[in-house]
């Protein structure tokens, strides 16, 4: 009875940690004069994968990896209008499920506000 109650929880736990994932904020922290003639659009995808429908293969945090590429590909530029896409493809032993993540960004007038994007 001890092995089957642990078992259960065991389960329980592992079923309850596919549905956890890191916030992500998405938003400038201040807004600052940019180039709007210039805008350029960045785009990060992230996938992870939902073995057996309960064992999650990186697919916790799919967002914060994505916004990381997005900051990372942006430069210093002042990044607006993020859109997100999720997309998902059933398997046999699963399903993949990916982040799509857009951001237009604005390179900025003075190079002091060049340090200025989401954190």
């Amino acid at each position: 009875m001890n092995r089957l109650r642990l078992f259960i929880i065991i389960i329980c736990l592992t079923i309850l940690s596919a549905c956890a994932g890191p916030a992500v904020q998405f938003g400038p922290l201040k807004r600052i004069s940019c180039d709007e003639n210039s805008p350029l659009d960045i785009t990060a995808t992230e996938c992870g994968a939902q073995i057996l429908l309960v064992i999650p293969f990186f697919n916790n945090g799919r967002y914060e990896r994505a916004v990381k590429k997005i900051k990372k590909s942006a430069k210093g530029r002042y990044i607006a209008n993020v859109r997100v896409r999720e997309r998902w493809l059933y398997l046999v032993f699963g399903t993949i499920h990916c982040t799509d993540v857009v951001a237009l960004t604005y390179p900025p007038l003075n190079a002091a506000d060049n340090q200025t994007t989401i954190e």
